[in-house]
């Protein structure tokens, strides 16, 4: 279970609070600051960032309208230039013409002049961007690249010549080329006296996109054009901003123009192992090492255009093809499906893709493997409810893409439906938003990239079960020219050799099937936000604070070219960015502070100490008073009036606690003193040991805490109150005595309770005396012949009386010699001799002794026997020993069943001694009742372990002790001090009503055996001869001559004589 954090004890120091509130009032003084440093430098930030990109805004505007102004200057001036075209061919003027004009215009990438009977001249500025120089394999010392196009009679030929700075030519190359200028968008669109502008598209000598201005020189078939390459354009972007921002260009509908960090969308499919190519295989690729292939602009995700550069599904298909064939393949686009088409057919495309596998088709040329089977799907608004199948859309509108291949069959399959042709597929979503048709048909992946592309979110897509792809065609297929069969059929072997991994690849990437969400098509900007700002124009020329893909960020956006499908400029700043030089402030502010602070953190420290040091002090000389160091304690001064106050104050309370403790030490003494007094007036018998043994035990303890012996180098009561604590414990190690029954602890003889009842036994042998008086003359008057005999007889019978009884009163006498077994069996018997009882033995008794004899009257007179144990002379105990909380004490003593046994016999065969074992218990109780007492009192800290030392005097180091059990490492040398000198002190006391006192040598004897058996500590009792401990004491409570006990030789009693000085 989880516990919560308790901080009830929890303190804090003086210095910690006085330093804490110091710095608190610092840090909130401080964090206000710097607070407001960092709000006022952000807003400064976003001002300058907003002044920054307004101006950038206005100078990408002033740019694009600077590059569409010079482009069409460019393109106006050079069509009016003489000699540009002569006799319908290019003069040789052009290129200076166009060198001159490249000189002073790195943006513009290229300019060129094309015939209607296809010859073509091109000059290419290498100097445009480093892209461009790699796309055409020139060298660093190359300046200008010079393309023309001619037909020699037998094909037409592509030559690149490559010049210096000085127009020297370094190398040329040829090839064979298919290029006709005449039918490119840039051509045909051109018209006199204005300037064409084509949207972006990929150049086909350069491979690469861009854009073309392009214009009819007046009075001949030929068009001047002027290339601007989009990579200069990106470069130019990111020239207005360089702070790490990303700067978009774009279209109201998302479309992208250009980015300053505008990347192409990397492949993720696994490159693929060349293929085994057979002889005739390699010299198929040998003779065509380039292949011109469609590239539509607009038909996402199978086959588009990004930023005029070649993407989608199928072109990373012939990306594979490529790296498995070695067939080199350059795309055509910029024109669209039908001008794609038308050209394939006549012979200038060599691939035509991707084409729908219809019958319609199967004349177009020789069609590969298909590519794929996208599903095809219907686009509806979601507010309206969807057709559940194709043929619900009778007599509704339906767009299609125009001249789409499958329009023929939708048409026969369900003439019903009204087909709408479309420009491309984005005139699709626009159609059905606008409400112009019911729905709009095209694959399933394709509309849903649309959606994607322009963020829309109000309409949906589904597959329906009556439209199908696979019954309308064969699927998406790589159509190649009927002339060129050997690399058809290399395709279709590479095809088959395309992995299903590379495959599933392509399809996550870009067919969405249902698995996973498209990515962010990189056609358009990667943000909704880009789109739906502008669709309110005090959005616009503003600073905006969003999370863009969970990155907090600034977006800036102003329109720089209104129209029908306005251009806007868009800046996007990570907010970590922007706010960088705030962040630096607060950072510097922060560093400032802290230095402040540690600096201030001495005057703080000294600030504190007036206060902290008397405190501390005050708390030392505190300690002193729990300590009970009254002497010791010293006034404390202070500056600071409150503290001196307190300290006086403390200064007389001690004074006063000193008096209290006193008063109650010396309470504590004298009832201490009271406890053993009334113990020993309890008792003749006993008076003086509560006296002796605390005497004796704490001069062994002065001796063992002097002692040098390894055994006794831990122990030292190093403390006044540590002395008084042992003192007292072994003062009270007997108050459970108080209630110790009195005839128990004076039992002087086996028989004995209250009184001796030795007495009623010699009474009972009266009784027999005087029947053997009473048989005697009974027998003389029945035979008066014969009263020598009977004399005889009654004499040996009284004299057998005399001796039994003798026996019997010996045997009440305590010895510490075992009875015998021969004397406990004639016990036996002579306790079953019989005697008449004519009294009723029932008269008189209390209701106490009527309930324990529990017998009914008897028929007078009554057969009794000399000694008996009778049920009356067993007293059942009437509550536990130890009652409630008895457990906690941890004893482990056996408690007999009965609380006392009087049986006669039961009492007579005591083996040694005169306490049977119910007294001995009762004996033992002792201690039990002093650990009960003790531990009901409120003993303060430094007597704590007075109930310890009370009671453990009679435990034993191996376990037979009680009332614990306690093992040698169980007691500490304290409780084994007192243990001995009880022992010693009971052996030598002269005042036992059982026994003797014994001399110092025979208790001296007694403790060595019971050091033999491992009962007592050695060490200690070596301790105890060689201090002289035992000799003093004899000398002041024992009436041995002091001679005798000196001339006890110790060493007999030691394991190594010479080791212990001599006392």
């Amino acid at each position: 279970m989880k516990r919560s954090l308790d901080l009830g004890n929890f303190r804090f120091s003086m210095r910690v609070t006085v330093l804490s509130l110091f710095l608190i009032a610092t840090l909130l003084t401080a964090a206000v600051a710097i607070g407001l440093q960092y709000y006022f430098n952000k807003q400064l930030a976003q001002e300058n960032a907003l002044n920054r990109y307004r101006e950038a805004a206005l100078r990408a505007s002033e740019a694009l309208v600077q590059l569409d102004r010079r482009a069409l200057e460019v393109a106006q001036l050079l069509c009016n230039y003489p000699g540009l075209v002569e006799h319908g061919t290019i003069g040789p003027v052009a290129r200076q013409v166009f060198a001159a004009t490249l000189q002073h215009d790195a943006l513009v990438y290229a300019i060129y002049i094309g015939l209607e009977n296809g010859n073509f001249f091109e000059l290419v500025n290498l100097n445009a961007g480093a892209p461009i120089r790699y796309q055409l394999d020139a060298l660093p010392q190359d300046r200008w690249v010079t393309i023309s196009i001619e037909d020699d009679g037998r094909q037409r030929q592509r030559v690149f010549s490559y010049y210096d700075e000085q127009f020297q030519l370094r190398t040329s190359r040829r090839e064979a080329s298919t290029y006709q200028p005449h039918k490119r968008p840039w051509f045909t669109n051109a018209v006199e006296h204005r300037v064409h502008k084509t949207p972006p598209y990929l150049f086909q000598h350069l491979q690469a996109p861009g854009q073309t201005y392009s214009t009819r020189i007046a009075g001949t078939d030929a068009v001047l054009a002027v290339d601007i390459a989009l990579s200069s354009l990106s470069r130019e972007l990111g020239k207005l901003v360089n702070d790490g921002s990303t700067v978009y260009l774009y279209q109201e509908n998302g479309n992208l123009i250009a980015a300053s960090a505008a990347q192409l969308p990397a492949s993720t499919v696994q490159r693929a192992a060349p293929l085994p190519l057979n002889a005739q295989q390699a010299q198929a690729v040998e003779q065509h090492p380039v292949i011109t292939v469609t590239n539509e602009m607009d038909w996402p995700p199978f086959d588009f255009t990004l930023r005029g550069e070649p993407c989608g599904f199928a072109i990373e298909v012939l990306k594979l093809v490529e790296q498995m064939t070695g067939l080199r393949f350059r795309y055509i686009n910029g024109l669209s499906w039908s001008e794609l088409l038308q050209m394939f057919q006549a012979g200038e495309i060599d691939i035509l893709q991707p084409v729908v596998g219809t019958a319609a088709n199967s004349e177009l040329g020789l069609f590969t493997t298909a590519i794929a089977q996208p599903p095809l799907g219907i686009l509806t608004r979601k507010r309206h409810r969807p057709p559940a199948r194709f043929e619900d859309l009778a007599g509704k509108r339906v767009a299609i893409v125009r001249d789409w291949s499958i329009i023929p069959m939708i048409a026969q399959r369900f003439p019903a439906v009204e087909i709408i042709p479309v420009a491309s597929t984005g005139k699709l979503v626009e159609a059905v938003r606008q409400g112009q048709v019911e729905a709009a048909v095209d694959t399933a992946a394709a509309l849903k990239y649309l959606m994607q592309l322009y963020f829309v979110t109000d309409l949906e897509v589904q597959t329906l079960p009556d439209l199908k792809a696979s019954e309308l065609s064969s699927g998406l297929h790589l159509v190649v020219s009927p002339a060129l069969p050997e690399i058809a059929e290399l395709i279709d072997q590479a095809l088959a050799r395309i992995t299903p991994a590379q495959w599933q690849t392509l399809e996550m990437r870009w067919l969405y099937q249902g698995r996973e969400k498209l990515s962010q098509p990189l056609t358009a900007v990667p943000h909704p936000e880009l789109v739906r700002l502008p669709q309110k124009r005090s959005h616009l020329n503003r600073l905006h604070q969003l999370q863009l893909a969970g990155v907090d960020s600034y977006v800036f956006l102003q329109q720089i070219a209104p129209g029908k499908n306005a251009e806007y400029f868009a800046v996007l700043t990570p907010a970590t960015t922007l706010l960088a030089p705030a962040f630096i402030r607060v950072k510097t502010g922060l560093l400032v502070t802290g230095g402040c602070l540690l600096l201030l953190l001495p005057l703080s420290l000294g600030m504190a100490n007036l206060i902290v040091k008397p405190v501390q002090s005050l708390a030392l000389e505190n300690e002193k008073i729990q300590l009970r160091h009254f002497n010791a304690l010293k006034p404390v001064t202070s500056r600071i009036r409150e503290l001196h106050e307190l300290s006086s104050s403390m200064t007389l309370m001690a004074r006063a606690i000193q008096k209290h403790v006193h008063e109650q030490d010396t309470l504590m003494e004298a009832f201490m003193h009271v406890i053993a007094q009334a113990i020993d007036a309890k008792s003749k018998y006993t008076a003086g040991h509560c006296e002796r043994v605390p005497k004796l035990a704490e001069m062994l303890a002065r001796a063992a805490d002097s002692s040098q012996a390894p055994s006794f180098k831990a122990f030292h009561f190093t403390e006044d109150w540590q002395w008084r604590e042992f003192r007292i414990g072994a003062w009270l190690h007997d108050c459970g005595k108080i209630s110790t029954p009195e005839h128990v602890v004076d039992k002087g003889t086996k028989l004995e309770t209250i009184y001796n009842r030795i007495h009623e036994i010699r009474t009972r042998f009266e009784v027999l005396w005087r029947d053997t008086e009473i048989l005697y003359l009974q027998r003389c008057l029945e035979r008066p012949g014969q009263k020598a005999q009977h004399l005889q007889e009654r004499q040996r019978r009284q004299q057998q009386l005399q001796q039994d009884f003798a026996f019997i009163a010996a045997c009440n006498e305590g010895r510490e010699a075992a009875m015998t077994a021969a004397d406990q069996q004639r016990l036996e018997a002579l306790g079953r001799t019989t005697w008449q009882r004519h009294f009723d033995d029932r008269l008189g008794l209390s209701l106490a002794e009527l309930k324990r004899s529990g017998e009914q009257p008897e028929t007078l007179p009554a057969t009794e026997t000399l000694l008996a144990d009778k049920p009356w002379h067993r007293i059942e105990r009437e509550k536990p020993v130890l009652g409630r909380g008895g457990a906690s004490y941890g004893l482990a003593i056996h408690i007999p069943e009965y609380l006392y046994n009087f049986g006669e016999i039961h009492n007579l065969k005591i083996a040694r001694g005169t306490l049977t074992e119910e007294d001995r218990f009762k004996v033992a109780e002792h201690v039990i009742n002093t650990i009960k007492m003790l531990s009901k009192l409120p003993l303060p800290k430094e007597l704590q372990r007075v109930p310890r030392y009370a009671s453990t005097h009679h435990e034993r180091l191996d376990g037979t002790g009680y009332p614990r059990q306690l093992q040698n490492d169980e007691l500490t040398i304290p409780e084994r001090i007192i243990a001995l000198a009880d022992i010693f002190e009971a052996l030598t006391a002269p005042d036992r009503p059982y026994k003797q006192g014994k001399s110092v040598r025979e208790a001296l004897d007694i403790l060595y055996d019971e050091v033999q058996r491992g009962r007592l500590d050695q060490d200690l009792f070596e301790l105890f001869l060689t201090s002289g401990v035992f000799q003093r004491y004899a000398q002041q409570f024992l009436a041995e001559e002091p001679d005798i006990v000196s001339a006890i030789d110790i060493s007999q009693y030691l394991r190594h004589p010479g080791a212990w000085p001599a006392a």
